[in-house]
Formats: C-alpha cells, structure tokens, sequence
C-alpha cells in the first residue's frame, strides 16, 4: 500500500475550512481592470448623431413609397430664428419650427447641431426636414426644458396660427392637439392658405440631449417628425 505524506492534505482542507469559517479572507493575485465610463454626448459628437439624409428621404416619404431625394441645404451650430415670422408673439415658436432661439433662451443649452433637409434647390420641392440635437450641462436640465415645453406645447394646440408674408398671402397653419408617447412629444401642423403643406414636430431628451424635429410634406399629413426623432434618439449612448 502506498503512504502519501499528511502535509499534502493540508491546503485542501484549509480551503475547506475557508469556506465554513467566518473571517477567513482570500486574495487573489492578478490586475484589476478599471471599469470603462460610459460614453457620453458631448459637442464633437454631436454632429454625428445627425440621421443620414437617405433616413430622412425614407421618414418624409412614409412606408411603402420611394424615399424623397433630399439634400442638406443648410447646417448650423447655432439655434435658428424665425421670431419674426409670427403674429402671435414667441410663445407657440416652439411649433413653428425646431431649435428656435427664443425657446432655448434661459434653458441652460451649450451646444446645438442641426441642419435642413429638402429636394435640391433647383427643383420644385415637396419635402423639407429640420434636424436638431441640442446639448445641455446636466440630464436634470434637459428633462427641465422637456417639462416645460410639455407644458408651453399643450397651451398651443388647437389653434390657429399665422405666419405674415409680405410679397404673397399670409399663412394661415391649424394646429392640432399635443400628443405625448412616453418621452417623446408631438404636435401636427396643417396649412390653409395659400398652399397645403402638413407639417409635425416632435421632441424628445434623453440624458442631457433633447432631439428637437420638424418635418413638412406638401402631399398631406406626415409623422416623420416622430420617427425622425425617435431614430436619432436610438443614436444617442445609453444612460
């Protein structure tokens, strides 16, 4: 019969007895690996959040059909103005177009990416698109400024609304009821006079990012605001 010597047994059954007996610790040799932050938004991103003009051809020209052939006409990093546009004074702006100055003023914001998207200029257009993403400091302040434009959006609906033009006849839009679809707002937009553009605006935050869209068709009621946004939205990093 062959002896195997006790001392062999010995570290097995202190790791046995490790296992049942309080205040035993155990270190392990090795390197800890730092744990990766997780990415964040900040204003050199910003402008790779925007959807390719492709996307927003395929949202403005709704399932089922041919994407409309839009291009960029314009991109900017700063919120556009269109105050003057309205008879009604600033506070339904925010359904008038997105990223407006005057309804980020005093919100906190510091940085915004956005462009215009339509059929090229050289040909008679049918679709136009604005898309925005607008940076701010903190997610408290974004979710701030998404609670009150909730609020200042829902004091607009269900009216009329008139833009003056000085060479043709002012236009006359009718605004439709806010809806509200998780984090995500929306309000539709129909023009009376003197063409029949439909328009819809969508924002939504996630994190410290609002998603601020518009967008028109000349054929008729569109959402592509909605799903501009939403697909913009799925860009941003997970919080």
């Amino acid at each position: 019969m062959t002896t195997y010597p006790v001392r062999a047994r010995v570290p097995a059954i202190a790791a046995l007895l490790c296992l049942t007996a309080s205040g035993c610790d155990v270190t392990t040799a090795g390197t800890a690996m730092p744990v990766a932050a997780p990415p964040v938004t900040t204003a050199e991103t910003l402008p790779g959040l925007m959807l390719p003009a492709a996307d927003i051809g395929s949202a403005l020209s709704g399932s089922g059909t041919a994407g409309a052939d839009v291009v960029v006409t314009r991109e900017v990093s700063a919120p556009w103005d269109d105050s003057a546009r309205l008879t009604e004074g600033l506070g339904c702006l925010a359904l008038a177009g997105a990223a407006q100055r005057a309804v980020y003023a005093d919100s906190g914001w510091t940085a915004l990416h956005g462009q215009v998207l339509r059929e090229p200029p050289t040909a008679q257009w049918a679709h136009f698109a604005t898309q925005a993403v607008v940076l701010f400091p903190t997610a408290e302040a974004a979710g701030d400024f998404f609670a009150r434009s909730r609020r200042s959006w829902a004091t607009c609906a269900d009216r009329e609304m008139t833009y003056p033009q000085q060479l043709v006849g002012d236009q006359v839009w009718s605004i439709g009821p806010v809806t509200v679809d998780r984090d995500l707002i929306a309000v539709s937009r129909s023009q009376r006079s003197p063409e029949r553009w439909s328009c819809q605006r969508a924002l939504t935050v996630h994190g410290n990012t609002a998603v601020d869209v518009e967008a028109c068709d000349l054929d008729g009621p569109t959402s592509a605001a909605t799903v501009i946004a939403r697909a913009i939205a799925d860009r941003l990093p997970s919080t």
